[in-house]
């Protein structure tokens, strides 16, 4: 019988073995699909952490404002109640000082557009945490020094309110960006009411007109 030869047997056999390519398709689609599954969780955690993070800073900074601002209204109290003191050429000074630096802590927390746009030009150093920290602690220092009950205490305020002012910038870094939202949706409010007001104001007296 003739028999083919040995090199020609191994050959065949060789090529008569494709590789299972469906199989490896079907492991990498399992994979991809795996993959999407683990990811969709992934990412409505994320959302609802960011959604969760922007409520928080809302209300975070509606708590500053008002503590800013209840801060700047009893250093100005205590700075003029000091200057009506006539104390020392120095002091009184320092109350002038302390004075203006609260004035500007109400023109930044007022958020009007013309004076948020001048505060944020001129003092831009109030939205970094580490220079708000220490123009609050410059604050409270000088507050400190009328060596009275009521500057001691305000001293005491102003390091407590500088701590928290520099946790909420640190914390959420997007602050700035939600506090000019805020303030837009404020404008968008108060320019609303305008509008309201003198539409009123425009049918009234268009009425009154008619009836004389």
């Amino acid at each position: 019988a003739d028999q083919s030869p040995a090199w020609l047997d191994n050959g065949s056999g060789a090529a008569a073995a494709p590789p299972s390519l469906p199989a490896a398709d079907a492991a990498a689609a399992d994979i991809a699909v795996s993959d999407r599954s683990a990811e969709a969780p992934a990412a409505a955690a994320a959302a609802s952490t960011t959604a969760v993070d922007e409520s928080d800073l809302s209300k975070m900074i509606l708590f500053m404002r008002i503590a800013n601002m209840g801060l700047a209204i009893a250093m100005m109290t205590c700075s003029i109640i000091t200057m009506i003191s006539l104390p020392s050429p120095a002091v009184w000074v320092l109350a002038v000082y302390a004075t203006c630096g609260s004035l500007l802590i109400c023109v930044l927390e007022t958020q009007l557009k013309f004076l948020r746009v001048m505060v944020a030009l001129n003092f831009g150093f109030l939205f970094n945490a580490i220079w708000r920290f220490a123009f609050y602690i410059l604050m409270g220092s000088i507050s400190w020094a009328f060596k009275n009950l009521f500057g001691r205490a305000m001293g005491i305020a102003f390091g407590a309110v500088a701590i928290f002012n520099t946790y909420v910038l640190c914390r959420y870094p997007s602050y700035r960006k939600m506090r000019e939202k805020i303030a837009e949706e404020e404008d968008k409010r108060i320019q609303a009411k305008i509008s309201g007001q003198v539409r009123k104001q425009a049918v009234s007296s268009m009425f009154g007109s008619r009836k004389k």
